[in-house]
């Protein structure tokens, strides 16, 4: 039967996929380099899409840089950096950025902090000094301090109720050890109540300095007289009075199978995580492992998806990915599944990895993948603050300088041959670490013979 009409489109459109077009330099708007007088590195990026200016600071330092002891410091001086600077107090600074219709956050996390300011063109005056206050003369009052601290602690406590948050927590300590990346960015309960205002204060003093931070604008500005502008408001913004410290050093890959269970005896799911180390966000092998991820676990439509949810009923959702750091990495699958089917989900996840490792994906598999990865990457570059984030990105992780335009070109360069490469090396499945959160005296007898099993309180 001939098909003809909307129908036959419809067929064309399922059956017969286009030929891929050549890559398209992304074309985004030019980016001013300049390094202030007081070693602080600025991009400005104009753009009048918008009426609005987004400024956003990153300092080198996070929770990698956290004190022995002294976890979740960070960021709770992040926290704290917006809870009153400069003449004003907390109250007031909400209430001065809220009466623009700006916006002004800060936050730590594992190897930044982070500082953003959203306001309109006509207000840029306005929240540059918002910005700059929160970022130069933080107040830290004692009963914020406290506030913070105790906000802190009661969001520790509530996340011991969530599985998934614990086995997440559980697995950074369980994969990275005691070294810098091994404990979660917001802290222990131990550490955190006893952190002090003398603490942020020293912390904020020794790190938030203009040489070790990046700051970028985006927006309705003109790049020259914005960056006189910042000359002038950062002009008392001191540079760092101690040596840069020394990169905190590449953790190990873990040698066979070892398994944590977190006894949680009352969950009614078992979450599962499977990890090993990666590779820092700069590896040269970034896109053809990019592209072998999706193929895998990232999507709906991926291998792991399609065999564990779809074919086998295990769970209701799976993924993997590559968290990557600046000196370090992880690879992880995560998934929950019933308490009487940990050993046959885990299983079934190592051998999709294997049997993609050893027969390779199809080449429609990778052609996907790239359509995939090309079709999603401009749309998360539309707003300025994701430009922000995205060109400030480019510079802490010391990635090509045309790594935002090229990047279509850059994946769609990867070949069968790279991905399969990349599928053998850095995609574990003998030498991982895997962690339960469920009742350990239904869990252990099924994972007894994966390998040495710990058994743990949640901490």
């Amino acid at each position: 039967m001939k098909t003809t009409g909307p129908l036959a489109v419809l067929v064309a459109a399922l059956f017969f996929a286009p030929a891929r077009a050549a890559a398209t330099p992304l074309a985004l708007p030019l980016a001013t380099h300049a390094r202030l007088g007081n070693g602080l590195d600025v991009l400005v990026v104009p753009s009048t899409r918008l009426p609005l200016v987004d400024l956003r600071l990153v300092v080198r330092a996070g929770a990698v840089d956290d004190p022995s002891g002294k976890e979740g410091l960070a960021r709770l001086t992040a926290a704290l950096m917006t809870q009153g600077a400069g003449s004003r107090d907390a109250r007031t600074l909400a209430d001065d950025i809220a009466f623009v219709g700006g916006t002004l956050d800060a936050d730590g996390g594992a190897e930044q902090m982070v500082v953003t300011c959203e306001v309109l063109r006509k207000d840029f005056a306005t929240g540059l000094e918002l910005f700059h206050d929160v970022i130069v003369a933080p107040r830290f009052a004692e009963d914020e301090v406290r506030r913070k601290r105790d906000e802190a602690l009661g969001e520790i406590a509530s996340d011991r109720n969530d599985p998934g948050l614990v086995a997440d927590e559980s697995m950074q300590s369980f994969l990275f050890g005691a070294g810098p990346l091994g404990h979660p960015v917001i802290g222990w309960e131990t550490s955190v109540s006893k952190l002090t205002r003398g603490d942020v204060a020293a912390f904020h003093d020794r790190w938030v300095r203009p040489d070790r931070s990046l700051l970028a604008v985006v927006g309705d500005v003109d790049a020259k007289s914005a960056i006189a502008t910042l000359e002038k408001a950062f002009a008392d913004w001191k540079k760092s009075v101690e040596p840069e410290a020394a990169p905190y050093a590449a953790v190990p890959q873990p040698r066979g199978r070892q398994i944590e269970i977190v006894h949680k005896p009352e969950v009614t799911q078992t979450q599962i995580r499977i990890a090993c180390m990666g590779v820092p966000r700069n590896h040269p092998d970034y896109f053809p492992i990019r592209i072998a991820n999706t193929i895998l676990g990232e999507g709906f439509t991926s291998r792991l998806v399609n065999e564990i949810r779809v074919n086998q009923g295990l769970t209701y959702g799976i993924s993997s990915g590559f968290t990557m750091y600046r000196n370090a990495g992880s690879f992880e699958i995560e998934t929950f599944t019933r308490n009487d089917a940990v050993r046959k989900t885990v299983d079934a996840a190592l051998a999709e990895m294997r049997k993609l490792e050893e027969q390779g994906p199809t080449d429609a598999e990778v052609e996907k993948a790239k359509r995939f990865l090309t079709g999603q990457f401009p749309l998360g570059l539309q707003a300025p603050d994701a430009l922000a984030a995205a060109r400030l990105d480019v510079a802490f992780y010391d990635l090509d300088p045309q790594f935002l335009e090229r990047f279509s070109e850059r994946v769609n360069a990867v070949t069968m041959t790279d991905v399969r490469r990349c599928m053998k090396a850095y995609f574990c499945r003998d030498d991982v670490r895997i962690l339960v959160v469920s009742d350990s005296t239904k869990a252990r007898p099924q994972l007894a013979s994966l390998g040495a099993i710990v058994v743990r309180e949640p901490r």
